[in-house]
C-alpha cells in the first residue's frame, strides 16, 4: 500500500484521521498513531515488519549503550545496523545464493536504516537515548517517514511525541499539501514515467531492446527530460504527501526539496535535494572526517568517500558509484572554480564599464544554465544499469549512433504531450508556489480590509456613531462640540 493508493486515500488515511482527531489525549493519539502505522507497515509483508522491528529494538538497547562503551562498541553497532541494508542491496551478486533469498528488498529499508543510524550517533554525541520504548517505537515505526523519508531524526521527533495539537487549520494545511503532493505523483509523475519510456523501446534494467536503436536526437533528448521532471516530481510527491500526514497528525516534518532545478551550482543543487540525506551525510560522515577544517586535499579525499556513499545508498548498479563519482567530481571542479574567482573577478572589473555590466547580469543564467546540463546528464548514469545502453543514450547526445534530429513519431509523441511537460516544468519550479503565496496574501488582505470596514463602522466611519461611554469619551465630544459652534 503507496501513499497514491486507492485503498490509502480512501480507507486508510480517513479512518486514521476521524480517530485521532477524536481522541483529545496525547496517549490515545499516540496509540492511535502507532496501530495505524503498524498496520500500514503489515500491509508491506510480513518481511518488512520483522526487519524493522528487529533494527528498532536493536537501534533502542544500543542507543542506551553507546554512550557507556568505547568506540569499538559504537562502530560496530553501526555495522550490525547496515548489514540487513548491505545483504538486501548486494545479495543479488551472490550467485552461490539460492534466488528466493537473492536481492530482497524490505519496504523503507534505506531509509530507516539511516534514521537509527542518526539516533545511535546523536546518542554517543550528545548522550540523550530515549527511556521509553513506547516513545521511540513512535518514531521508529511512523508510517508518514517509512515510504520515501524524509530521514528524520529523533530529536526533531521527540518534543512533538509527548506534546501536539491536532486543529482544524493543520489539518486544512495537512489536506492541501497531501494533495498537491498526490496530484504530482498521479498527475504528472506517472504520466512522465510513461512518456520516458514511450520514445524507445527499453528492457529490464533500461537496457535497449535486441537490436534496438535510438531514432533520432530529439527522442533521446526528451526521454530524458522527461526522466528528469520525473524522478524529482515523484520523489518530491512522495515528501508534499508525508508532511501533510505528519501535519494532519500534529508532527511537524522538515522540507526535503526546495526547488533544487532552481539552484546555480551543485553544491547549491544539494542543498535543495533530498535535504535529510545531504545533513545526514554531511553531519555523520563528513565533519567527523574533518569537514573543511582540514587541508584542501584532505578535503577532497573526504568528498570523495562521501559521494561513494551517497552513490551506494541510492542502489547497487555500478553506475549509482558512477553517479556519485560524478557530483564528486563536479564539486571539486566547483571548488577549484571558487578558489580563483577573485582573479576572474579582478579581470572583469578592467573591462569597459557596459561589458562589465553585461556580464554579470548574464552570469546567474549562465550559472543556471551550467547546473541543470550537469544534473541532466546525471540522470542519464542514474537511469541506465545496462553500460551499452547507457553508452549508446550519451553518444546519442552528441548525434552519435542516431539517424537522424527528429523522427516522426517523436515529434507525434511531443505534439501530444507538449502541454505535460511545461505543466511538469511549472511544478518544478517555485511559480505555482509563489502563485499559492500571492492568492494567500490577497485573501489575507482582503479578510484585513473586511475586519477594517468593520472597525470603521463600529467608530462611526459610515455615520452611525456610538454613543461616548467613559468620561473622557464625554469631555472630547462636548469640546468637539462646541468647537464646531464657534466655527
Amino acid at each position: 500500500m503507496q501513499f497514491s493508493d486507492m485503498l490509502f486515500v480512501g480507507g486508510f488515511l480517513p479512518l486514521f484521521l476521524f480517530f485521532s482527531f477524536i481522541q483529545k489525549e496525547i496517549r490515545g493519539k499516540n496509540l492511535i498513531f502507532l496501530f495505524f502505522s503498524l498496520v500500514f507497515l503489515l500491509f508491506q509483508g510480513l518481511l518488512s515488519f520483522f526487519v524493522l522491528s528487529l533494527l528498532a529494538l536493536l537501534s533502542f538497547y544500543l542507543g542506551k549503550q553507546v554512550r557507556k562503551q568505547g568506540k569499538n562498541f559504537f562502530f560496530s553497532s553501526l555495522l550490525l545496523l547496515c548489514l540487513p541494508l548491505l545483504y538486501c542491496k548486494y545479495s543479488s551478486h551472490l550467485t552461490f545464493l539460492p534466488v528466493f533469498v537473492r536481492g530482497v528488498m524490505p519496504f523503507g529499508i534505506s531509509f530507516y536504516t539511516f534514521r537509527f543510524l542518526s539516533y545511535l550517533a546523536d546518542c554517543r554525541k550528545e548522550g540523550k537515548a530515549e527511556e521509553n520504548f513506547f516513545a521511540f517505537a513512535l518514531y521508529a515505526y511512523a508510517f508518514p517517514l517509512l515510504s520515501e523519508g524524509p530521514i528524520l531524526r529523533y530529536e526533531e521527533m521527540r518534543e512533538e511525541i509527548r506534546q501536539r495539537s491536532i486543529t482544524m487549520d493543520k489539518l486544512s494545511q495537512g489536506l492541501f499539501r497531501f494533495s498537491y503532493g498526490l496530484f504530482k505523483k498521479l498527475i504528472l509523475a506517472d504520466a512522465l514515467g510513461k512518456l520516458a519510456a514511450s520514445f524507445f523501446t527499453l528492457e529490464k534494467g533500461n537496457a535497449l531492446s535486441a537490436g534496438g536503436e535510438i531514432p533520432s536526437f530529439l527522442a533521446v533528448f526528451l526521454s530524458s527530460l522527461s526522466f528528469m521532471l520525473q524522478i524529482y516530481l515523484d520523489f518530491s510527491a512522495y515528501t508534499d504527501m508525508a508532511i501533510g500526514i505528519g501535519k494532519m497528525a500534529g508532527f511537524s516534518i522538515p522540507e526535503n526539496f526546495r526547488f533544487p532545478y532552481e539552484a546555480q551550482s551543485i553544491r547549491a543543487f544539494w542543498r535543495r535535494w533530498h535535504i535529510s540525506l545531504s545533513l545526514f551525510f554531511r553531519d555523520y560522515v563528513y565533519i567527523p572526517l574533518g569537514g573543511n577544517r582540514v587541508s584542501f586535499w584532505r578535503r577532497i579525499g573526504n568528498l570523495l568517500v562521501v559521494w561513494v556513499l551517497t552513490g551506494m545508498w541510492h542502489g547497487a548498479g555500478f553506475n549509482f558509484i558512477l553517479w556519485g563519482l560524478y557530483f564528486f567530481l563536479l564539486i571539486v571542479f566547483e571548488l577549484v572554480l571558487q578558489k580563483w574567482m577573485p582573479v576572474l573577478s579582478g579581470k572583469v572589473h578592467r573591462l569597459p564599464k557596459g561589458c562589465k555590466g553585461f556580464l554579470w547580469r548574464c552570469f546567474p543564467f549562465l550559472r543556471h544554465l551550467y547546473t541543470l546540463i550537469a544534473i541532466y546528464f546525471s540522470w542519464i548514469l542514474f537511469r541506465y544499469s545496462d553500460f551499452s545502453a547507457l553508452k549508446k543514450v550519451l553518444f546519442a547526445h552528441f548525434f552519435v549512433g542516431v539517424r537522424t534530429f527528429a523522427d516522426e513519431k517523436t515529434i507525434l509523441l511531443f505534439r501530444n504531450h507538449i502541454f505535460l511537460l511545461l505543466l511538469s516544468m511549472v511544478f518544478s519550479s517555485s511559480v505555482f508556489m509563489k502563485m499559492d503565496a500571492i492568492f494567500q496574501d490577497l485573501i489575507a488582505r482582503g479578510k484585513l480590509r473586511k475586519e477594517r470596514r468593520e472597525r470603521w463602522k463600529e467608530r462611526g466611519v459610515y455615520g452611525i456613531e456610538d454613543e461616548p461611554e467613559t468620561v473622557e469619551e464625554k469631555e472630547r465630544e462636548e469640546r468637539r462640540n462646541a468647537e464646531e459652534e464657534l466655527q
